[in-house]
């Protein structure tokens, strides 16, 4: 497959510079290019690079300039325009068969709208509802009285547990487990009584859960992740959680229950939060970051326990020069005693 540069220019608004009339046969990282490729250039850190890619197109931001003879592609956001033409060159394909497949259980009372494509070995229990458009890959268990919406898709071995509510345009990834019961326990006389664990999930608009990541169902109401979030792979949300619009989470990260996390905040990899706390908006916290106190609107946080991340670097600067401060304090006493 080949798309002509200019094609390429009029799919992402670009302005050409240094224009040549020639076809585009790929997509590729700026440093592992070769020729007919378009790569692109958004982080300035990697601005260097535009001298010995191999490329033959770059997208660049508007104001990028290099006195090499390449073309660019000079765009508002080159990172997103970068993705665009991937879609061109690997555009989706459909991740199940379609139509539904002899070799499923599907209750009679499950209403199922059009365009379906459901593989074998899926299981789907009563009263379950889902839209149009569903891609539902084998091995998947959805419970009864699940409620899905249109365009979701669900890659093998997912299981979602009875009563949960799935919007539109979800991906679940391979074997994400929505709706199981939240670590509730009572603890009595040398044992712990299971808290029975009646609440469910729901998953707004847009949400895309990560392969084995666990979201648990609430105890009473629901844990909630609202639309545009994005959990990566191997995270654990405790019960009753609510998480913000278009929030980002790395994995590894466990949320422990009745946490509430505001929109917009990014959560990198290893990130622990105890129960019953509250991160507002705009929140950036750094990986391995034990999260242990409420943490206001827009802070940037760091460290086990947490802290300020100007806080954090200041902390860390002191200890690099602590074994010579330790020196300092000894001569001092030992003149101290000599006087």
């Amino acid at each position: 497959m080949s798309i002509n540069i200019n094609q390429i220019a009029e799919i992402i608004n670009a302005e050409i510079v240094n224009p040549k009339d020639i076809e585009i046969k790929n997509v590729s990282k700026i440093d592992k290019s070769v020729e007919y490729d378009v790569s692109f250039l958004h982080n300035q850190k990697y601005f260097s690079q535009i001298k010995t890619t191999n490329a033959s197109a770059v997208i660049v931001p508007k104001d990028f300039t290099t006195d090499r003879d390449i073309i660019l592609l000079r765009v508002d956001d080159p990172y997103v325009s970068f993705v665009k033409i991937m879609y061109e060159f690997y555009p989706v394909e459909p991740v199940a068969n379609p139509g539904i497949d002899a070799m499923t259980s599907i209750d009679k009372s499950v209403i199922i709208g059009e365009n379906q494509s459901i593989n074998p070995f899926v299981f789907i229990g009563k009263q379950t509802k889902i839209g149009i458009n569903a891609q539902i890959q084998s091995n998947v268990t959805i419970g009864s009285n699940v409620q899905i919406g249109d365009n979701v898709t669900i890659y093998s071995n997912v299981s979602i547990r009875e009563g949960c509510i799935i919007g539109n345009n979800v991906i679940l990834q391979n074997a994400a487990v929505i709706g199981s019961d939240g670590f509730g326990f009572a603890p009595g006389q040398g044992s712990y009584e299971k808290i029975p664990q009646v609440g469910n999930v729901i998953l707004e608009d847009n949400v895309e859960i990560g392969a084995n990541t666990v979201v648990d169902r609430s105890t009473m109401g629901s844990t909630l992740i609202k639309k545009g979030t994005k959990l990566d792979n191997l995270i654990q949300v405790g019960h009753n959680v609510e998480i913000g619009n278009n929030v980002v989470i790395a994995g590894q990260t466990g949320i422990a229950g009745s946490t509430t996390i505001g929109d917009n905040c990014m959560i990198s990899g290893q990130v622990g939060f105890v129960g019953h706390l509250t991160v507002g908006k705009g929140v950036m916290i750094g990986a391995q970051a034990g999260i242990t106190g409420n943490i206001k609107d827009g802070s940037v946080i760091t460290g086990t326990p947490s802290r300020d991340l100007r806080k954090m670097r200041k902390i860390d600067a002191a200890l690099g020069r602590l074994p010579d401060l330790i020196y300092k304090v000894r001569d001092l006493e030992k003149k101290l005693k000599d006087m």
